[in-house]
């Protein structure tokens, strides 16, 4: 007999968990640096239309044949497509993106779990740039102390999903992400209250429409077009997983929609966390990825209080950043219980040990690897640590592709089909899904996803092919 699938306990417990699923990686890590170096407010509000007008669909595609299915990505093609048809081979390629995702996004949450560590004990309060850059440089450096932090947040992650959903997941996503969002709200209100951040306001809420020629059109459209997708966490089944957790009775459109919604605001909420107070002591805008950590201690030791204000950012970045994590283990514990018929407490002990090994990459890539990658000449094409590379094979590849085959899945003929769609969409109490969509879905959106993924790799490896683009 077939063991009855785990449910969330509330439709709440659902759309936070998603969130959270979603906030970690697209909003506080990516975002600030990207609408930094993208122009600022007009980057900002192309992510938030493309968020709606693509991210949504994807997102409500995946819940749909989540919901249908009662599998992960691992079996839901195999059970939804047509006979003959060979659908479920897209599985081991959104299989392989949430190992690869986790492979560099561990050492992340690693980051800001030893600076919030750094933060208590008052390292950098004080600190010159100088120091505060070395710092960084140090702690990435240092191999040992990379592949620690990988091991306890790894460690905490798996413990989470070995306590199951409710226990465990439902219980990090609710509880790490009430604590976030507490903080943020602080630190937003300490950061509108320091000279000067009014300029940061601005620069993140009023669209400057010229800045889209600093970077080229097609380059800026393409990188909002990648930042919806991967703000919302849609193209590898994350949200499929949690689809199958959701009973029939209610419509699945008015969730995505609220989830859509939240991570949009959590983006906005997180710019203004931390570029009003940049500006304020005349910080860059586009600092790159070392914003968090090079460019934030520095703001903090221009504040007074500063250790308390840098505590409070880093426990919210700590907290925001696992609660992600937990997220995509759940899926991952999950994908390996439908595939292979394990018992969660076995799912959990071998992709524990799998992602150890998995993760050794990223966490070595910026010291031990370093030189031997740069001999290879992956520096001379822009990745700067293999944990760049990880980032790239995500972001600009699986989750555009993943995107492209879950719409096409539902919106084709020849794939699960639109009817099917829509009778599980519309299953339940809520919002209907609009059947006129059926065109848009099954022609112009998987347009724009193969254009994400043409574009990038065109941009990464043969740049001068798109030389005449504006």
């Amino acid at each position: 007999m077939e063991k009855k699938r785990e449910q969330f306990s509330s439709r709440l417990s659902f759309i936070i968990v998603s969130v959270s699923c979603a906030v970690g990686l697209g909003n506080i890590w990516l975002m600030p640096f990207r609408a930094g170096e993208f122009g600022g407010g007009l980057y900002v509000l192309m992510v938030g239309i493309f968020i709606f007008a693509m991210g949504l669909p994807v997102l409500v595609s995946e819940y749909a044949v989540g919901r249908a299915s009662q599998k992960s990505v691992a079996g839901l093609f195999q059970d939804l497509q047509p006979k003959g048809t060979k659908w479920h081979w897209n599985s081991y390629f959104m299989m392989a993106g949430n190992y690869l995702l986790m492979m560099f996004y561990t050492l992340i949450c690693g980051f800001a779990l030893y600076y919030l560590f750094q933060s208590l004990r008052g390292t950098l309060i004080g600190a010159s740039s100088e120091e505060v850059t070395a710092a960084f440089a140090n702690m990435t450096g240092n191999a040992g102390l990379s592949v620690g932090l990988t091991i306890i947040i790894l460690a905490g992650c798996f413990l989470a999903a070995y306590f199951g959903l409710r226990k465990g997941i439902e219980f990090v996503g609710k509880y790490f992400m009430a604590v976030f969002f507490f903080l943020m709200i602080v630190l937003i209100i300490r950061a509108f209250t320091l000279p000067g951040a009014i300029e940061g306001v601005r620069f993140i809420l009023i669209p400057r429409f010229y800045s889209i020629l600093d970077n080229g059109v097609f380059r800026t459209t393409h990188m909002a077009l990648g930042q919806a997708v991967f703000s919302v966490s849609v193209g590898m089944g994350s949200m499929a997983v949690f689809g199958s957790y959701m009973n029939k009775n209610k419509r699945l459109f008015k969730d995505g929609f609220a989830v859509c919604a939240i991570d949009y605001a959590v983006g906005i909420l997180c710019l203004l966390m931390i570029f009003p107070a940049a500006f304020a002591f005349g910080i860059p805008a586009g600092a790159g990825e070392g914003l968090l950590f090079v460019v934030m201690p520095n703001v903090f030791n221009h504040m007074p209080a500063s250790q308390l204000w840098s505590i409070l950012f880093y426990l919210g970045l700590a907290f925001v950043s696992v609660s992600t994590a937990v997220a995509v283990v759940e899926g991952i514990v999950a994908l390996c219980m439908d595939k292979f018929g394990w018992e969660r407490k076995k799912s959990v002990l071998i992709n524990f040990c799998a992602l150890l090994l998995l993760c050794l990459p990223a966490a070595l890539g910026r010291n031990v690897w370093l030189e031997a990658w740069r001999n290879i000449g992956m520096t001379d094409l822009g990745f700067a640590h293999v944990g760049a590379f990880f980032t790239f094979l995500v972001m600009e590849v699986i989750l555009p592709f993943g995107s492209f085959v879950f719409i096409l899945f539902v919106a084709s003929k020849k794939g699960w089909g639109w009817n099917n769609f829509i009778a599980e969409m519309n299953t339940g109490e809520g919002w209907k899904f609009p059947t006129r969509a059926h065109f848009y879905m099954a022609y112009i959106l998987p347009a724009i996803m193969f254009f994400i993924l043409v574009f990038g790799l065109l941009a990464r490896f043969f740049p001068n092919a798109l030389a005449f683009l504006p």
